[in-house]
């Protein structure tokens, strides 16, 4: 009776302890505790907004593009955010000084700041975009994209743009082990 109580509770745990997939930015933003990579390069990535859980389906973005720059003790991680969320082009940049060994490093820029960690090769950025302005810049372009590039209604994305425009905090993930070059 003991053995039969005491495997539905492992594999809870066993289930929530999982890594989040290789490339995808999770709700913490800290999901590791590895040495962040100290190379550069461009590589495929996700951006996640943290919404309720009806919208967590829309609140998933592509990005094709995640500069991450190692320049002396720089690093410098740059890349736009998803048109489908924010409706028009709105590129981030953040930079900060990072230590050999360092399992985190925080950034600032123009548009807010941001946090990174890593898993294996995996890096997780959470970001406060507080200096990004009013967003969406069109939600017309948000339905448009959202008509394309995701499988719900259109309505959903446009929630998640919204949620984003009066709280812009999002976590940009992407694998440095599969370059986008």
């Amino acid at each position: 009776m003991r053995v039969a109580l005491l495997l539905p509770v492992a594999l809870l745990a066993a289930a929530c302890s999982t890594d989040s997939p290789a490339g995808s930015a999770d709700d913490t933003g800290s999901n590791g505790g590895d040495a962040l990579p100290l190379l550069t390069g461009s590589y495929a990535g996700t951006y996640k907004v943290p919404t309720a859980p009806p919208l967590e389906a829309a609140a998933t973005f592509t990005v094709d593009r995640v500069r991450w720059e190692l320049t002396g003790s720089t690093i410098e991680l740059d890349y736009d955010l998803p048109v489908g969320l924010v409706g028009g082009s709105v590129r981030v940049r953040l930079a900060g000084t990072v230590a050999t060994g360092a399992t985190t490093v925080d950034l600032a820029g123009d548009l807010g700041t941001g946090t990174c960690t890593a898993t294996g090769a995996v890096v997780t950025c959470r970001e406060d975009l507080a200096g990004i302005g009013t967003m969406p810049i069109s939600s017309e372009i948000v339905a448009q994209h959202a008509a394309n590039e995701y499988a719900g209604p259109a309505s959903d994305r446009i929630q998640v743009a919204n949620v984003f425009g009066s709280d812009p905090i999002g976590f940009v993930g992407f694998d440095t082990s599969a370059s986008a070059d």
